[in-house]
């Protein structure tokens, strides 16, 4: 695939190419958790590899575990949304630097809904092959996160 094709997929994944009338329907539309799921699915399954692998700062995750690991977000925090500060490609790699934004209004690594809205920011850098991803880099702001919806301090002085 082309670079042009590859940044195409990630911005596919990442939602970044609807029209802001549809994007907005579809936050109207009432689905159950099982539909929002089964849809995500469907999404995430035509964009990474079956063989796909994720590493992080501590793991490696499969697609299905990927997979899990996205869908626990999603139940955990509404209207999550994406943004991208940064795109750079080059051959079959593409990297990726932007924000997510959601309400924590679901429970979330143990966590009750708190109701609040967080920012945190990630890296991800991918590597595409026959038009799905293949492989993944990925680093979030997981304590920043932890720390938005109160499950840690903000103050090191509180610890």
């Amino acid at each position: 695939m082309s670079v042009k094709e590859n940044t195409a997929l990630i911005r596919r994944y990442f939602g970044m190419d609807i029209p802001p009338e549809i994007a907005q329907k579809r936050r109207e539309i009432k689905l159950t958790r099982e539909q929002r799921q089964a849809g995500f699915r469907a999404h995430f399954e035509s964009i990474f590899s079956p063989d796909f692998i994720c590493h992080d700062s501590n793991n490696e995750w499969n697609r299905e575990q990927s997979l899990t690991m996205n869908l626990r977000l999603y139940a955990g925090f509404s209207n999550l949304t994406f943004s991208m500060d940064k795109m750079v490609a080059e051959e079959d790699i593409v990297v990726v630097v932007g924000k997510m934004r959601g309400i924590h209004q679901g429970t979330y690594a143990g966590i009750p809904a708190t109701g609040k809205t967080v920012e945190i920011g990630f890296t991800s850098t991918y590597r595409i092959a026959k038009g799905q991803v293949v492989e993944a880099w990925s680093s979030m702001d997981w304590l920043g996160l932890m720390q938005q919806i109160g499950a840690i301090p903000t103050n090191i002085m509180e610890i």
